[in-house]
């Protein structure tokens, strides 16, 4: 079988995975939160660009197929078109075996085929772009010469580049590797008008996502800027080793063990690759890891955020692996034995969180019933489609009893788990989430509020609150609500044990109406 056809039946067994996976756990706080995206599409939003909201909104056929599945179906394509463009990668800088050998890595890397694989975040369009655009970058570099082919192909990067960039910024570290490539090892091309047109291409395509934030206030930039900055606080040890020993598991251990190896070889020109394309995936590869490594000293910082910087260190790594059959120990199998087992290790993680999440009994969180289930992951993707239907009876009964307006809508002091409850209960329900609270607490609600419309003098409303992130409603809330009842509570179990509590607050008679809304600048409650 030719490695073309394994290739494409490991993205087949690869891709019904994920399927299933996917349909089989609720969505996470991130995925629910850019499920809201969809809702109203914009240029930018608080945290990131656009084009997850984008996609969701394709995936669900506008929002008409509203289920896990279509949500994720963004993902699980970005994952198959990124493994197969993996594998045309490692086809042209070696051969068809080291493009298997690279789509193995790449399907055994847990950021690649979970994190950015299942789970809908602006990561996995932005894969599919960092795949595209490395696979240009490695034609444009194949040779010094300069021809007609390479300008168009480097016009081609550009609005992949662009595009990238409305997934997320960071694709803006391929063209500063590439810069970096041409100073250093090809400046004929700072001779070419293509190069300058092709930055253009991409300052267009990014534009208004920079105009959205002129409009508000570069409300993305400012929120993102004090996440990094390192000149507030001191050295973290604890955030630098939580930041690394995140990057290795992403990446998968096995993995992550031969980059490294590979790394070493290409610094010592041992891999069969043109010199040109090993310095080039070396410099779209290594200022992302480092600069993120620096500010891990620092801040705390997201492992995945480097996630696509492996890519190039991955094609590396395929090649440190292609080399090895020359060696008499080599034993020709479908894959090395070490490939084996990072995939093997990898369908574990997926069953057994699959399983962890959907059946462990009680919680491995706190168990505190104040704060049960407070640091167990596995609780933002599970119970949320059940207590819809507790809530719809406590509101039925208030309802019944007169005790609370029909028109009383549901509020929530932050972006999580205002966005669980908006999708889960609130929207199925046909009643009003709003959220209150300051702009960096409830992120692009300030934006969706604007639609909703403001809490009005008189109104009355719930307040959900899981135990796992639990605040006290009455400190809140007490100032803006004329009578704030003791809460009724909802017992979750999973598998026979409580793992969760949802405390149900009653508000009545909202008596303030402070800005809860963003309006250019305005204040937030």
């Amino acid at each position: 079988m030719s490695y073309t056809k394994k290739t494409l039946l490991l993205i087949l067994f690869a891709t019904i995975v994920r399927c299933i996976t996917s349909a089989f756990i609720e969505l996470g706080n991130d995925e629910v939160y850019y499920r809201m995206y969809a809702q109203q599409l914009q240029w930018n939003y608080f945290d990131h660009p656009p084009m997850v909201g984008w996609l969701i909104r394709f995936t669900t056929a506008c929002l008409r197929f509203d289920h896990e599945f279509f949500i994720r179906l963004g993902a699980i394509v970005s994952a198959a078109i990124s493994t197969w463009i993996i594998f045309l990668c490692g086809n042209k800088i070696n051969n068809a075996h080291t493009g298997y050998l690279a789509a193995v890595l790449y399907t055994a890397s847990i950021f690649g085929s979970i994190i950015a694989g299942i789970f809908i975040l602006p990561d996995s369009p932005q894969m599919v772009c960092w795949a595209a655009g490395i696979y240009l970058l490695l034609k444009i570099t194949s040779y010094t010469q300069i021809n007609r082919t390479k300008k168009r192909d480097l016009l081609l990067f550009a609005v992949v580049a662009g595009l990238g960039m409305l997934c997320k910024i960071h694709m803006a570290f391929l063209w500063l590797g590439f810069l970096w490539y041409i100073v250093q090892h090809n400046r004929q091309w700072l001779k070419e008008p293509a190069l300058y047109l092709s930055g253009i291409i991409s300052i267009l395509l990014f534009y208004p996502v920079i105009q959205w934030n002129i409009n508000n206030h570069f409300v993305t930039y400012l929120y993102h800027s004090k996440r990094v900055d390192v000149t507030v606080g001191g050295i973290d040890p604890g955030s630098f080793i939580s930041f690394n020993a995140g990057q290795a598991f992403y990446t998968n251990p096995i993995v992550f063990v031969l980059i490294i190896m590979a790394t070493i070889a290409a610094f010592k020109n041992n891999l069969p690759v043109m010199i040109s394309q090993k310095r080039l995936l070396l410099l779209c590869s290594l200022p992302l890891i480092v600069t993120a490594t620096v500010v891990s000293l620092f801040k705390q910082v997201l492992p995945h955020w480097t996630g696509p910087a492996f890519f190039g260190l991955i094609l590396l790594a395929a090649c440190y692996l292609a080399k090895q059959k020359i060696k008499p120990s080599f034993r020709k199998r479908i894959m090395p034995r070490s490939l084996a087992a990072a995939c093997s290790l990898q369908l574990l993680i997926i069953i057994a969180g699959v399983l962890l999440i959907n059946f462990m009994p009680g919680t491995v969180g706190s168990k505190d019933k104040l704060h049960l289930g407070e640091g167990d992951f596995t609780l933002d993707m599970y119970g949320w489609k059940g207590l819809k239907k507790e809530f719809e009876k406590i509101t039925a009964g208030d309802l019944r009893l007169g005790s609370m307006k029909k028109s009383a809508v549901i509020i929530s002091n932050k972006w999580f788990p205002a966005a669980h409850i908006d999708h889960y209960v609130a929207m199925p329900l046909q009643r009003k989430l709003v959220a209150i609270g300051d702009i960096n607490e409830i992120h692009q609600y300030a934006w969706i509020n604007r639609e909703r419309g403001a809490l009005q003098a008189g109104d009355d409303a719930y307040c959900i609150i899981p135990s796992n992130n639990y605040v006290d409603v009455r400190e809140h809330y007490g100032r803006d609500f004329m009578t704030i009842e003791t809460p009724l509570l909802i017992e979750q179990k999973r598998n026979g044990k409580i793992c969760r509590y949802f405390y149900i607050w009653r508000l009545k008679n909202y008596i303030t109406n402070k800005a809860s809304v963003y309006n250019n600048g305005g204040l937030f409650h």
